[in-house]
């Protein structure tokens, strides 16, 4: 009797590998796409609300700033020293020749005007300030002529009426209101900063009688923006409606303005959401930056703007796919190594189907060989 051969039946094996391992792929596919899926979509919205809280806290310390600069100019010196410089009738001519020597020689002339102005006890309040509150760069006071009546160091220029600001803040010149600008890059001090005027008024009549302007660096004030980092790719920016950078990285000069990567996405999901748009509003989409590499975005609106329409400001918090879905990726390859166990099995199986779908042909014929030999011994 010859022994059996040992082999793999091919149909067998095809069954087996044509009904198996389409599935077994097909499963881990939809099991590694819905995982990704839902990762995707579950880190898009905690970086939304993450956004949601840093708008929170840059709005609450952009208020409370606000808050210190309204209370500066309500200090009695304050009030004290533009409401008397205020019933100074203008002179155009002395106005004229100061603003050109202010703004053109490095060394004003001692005159008692200009010692006024920087020895005055509101200025003197404004350089303590300035000294020990390093966010607030330049202090300055102009009456309600915009001439500049206190300093805590020498300004730009001496007449004041001329500037966005001092319009803004002087209003209908009766009461005034508060004033904020957008982020400005200040050239002396090489920072970005932000100004806030406010309204001067006189304590005995109410009425307008100064503007009180603050430049603030805004490194402090965008501190929680700046501060953002998750993981080894996350961070924060806080970007325009139409997608300049106003904070963040990558920043430069004000004069290059440059453009959050996703600033096209950006507007199309602040205009597709526009007419359902409330204070809460959050969302999240994916988009590729400058390099290439995938980024999972979720933004957050300021409030600043409900208050100051020229700040629609929205904080952006972002952070790579490929370090995101990293844990994904280690599941990946232990998919991987359970999909190739499973080819092992299968081969495995048919192997031993094959064993066992031959084995009663070959006693058959074995059975057959003998019966012919027993025939012919008794013929």
């Amino acid at each position: 009797m010859s022994p059996a051969r040992l082999r793999i039946d091919l149909r067998v094996l095809t069954m087996f590998l044509v009904v198996a391992l389409p599935l077994l792929a097909l499963g881990v596919i939809l099991v590694l796409g819905s995982g990704q899926a839902r990762l995707r979509d579950s880190y898009g919205r905690h970086l939304a609300e993450v956004a949601r809280q840093t708008a929170a806290t840059v709005d609450a310390y952009f208020f409370r700033r606000i808050l210190d600069v309204s209370i500066l100019a309500r200090v009695p010196d304050v009030q004290r020293v533009s409401a008397s410089e205020s019933q100074r009738p203008p002179n155009a001519d002395e106005i004229r020749n100061l603003d050109h020597q202010w703004t053109t020689e490095r060394v004003l002339p001692s005159t008692p005007l200009v010692t006024q102005i920087m020895t005055n006890p509101a200025a003197r309040f404004f350089a303590g300030i300035a000294e020990h509150d390093s966010i607030y760069r330049e202090i300055m006071l102009a009456d309600r002529f915009g001439r500049l009546v206190a300093a805590s160091n020498r300004t730009s220029d001496y007449y004041q009426s001329d500037e966005d600001w001092w319009k803004e803040a002087f209003d209908d010149g009766v009461r005034g209101r508060v004033s904020i600008s957008d982020v400005l890059w200040d050239e002396s001090a090489r920072v970005f900063a932000i100004d806030i005027a406010v309204p001067v008024l006189d304590p005995v009549t109410g009425n307008l009688v100064g503007i009180l302007k603050t430049s603030a660096d805004t490194r402090e004030m965008l501190a929680a923006v700046a501060g953002i980092q998750l993981g080894s790719t996350g961070q924060a920016v806080a970007v325009r409606e139409d997608g300049v950078i106003v904070f963040g990285k990558p920043q430069t000069s004000s004069r290059e303005r440059p453009q959050f990567f996703a600033a096209d996405l950006l507007r199309e999901r602040l205009g597709a959401a526009r007419k359902t748009m409330t204070p809460e509003f959050v969302t999240h989409f994916s988009a590729r930056d400058a390099d290439g590499h995938n980024q999972l975005i979720g933004i957050a609106p300021s409030q600043l703007g409900r208050t100051f329409p020229h700040l629609s400001w929205w904080i952006a918090v972002y952070q790579a796919d490929e370090e995101l879905l990293e844990p994904v990726r280690n599941q990946f390859w232990h998919l991987l190594l359970v999909f190739a166990l499973a080819v092992i099995a299968v081969l495995g199986l048919a192997l031993w189907f094959s064993m066992r779908l031959a084995a009663p042909a070959l006693e058959v014929g074995i059975g057959a060989e003998h019966l012919a030999s027993k025939t012919v011994e008794n013929v």
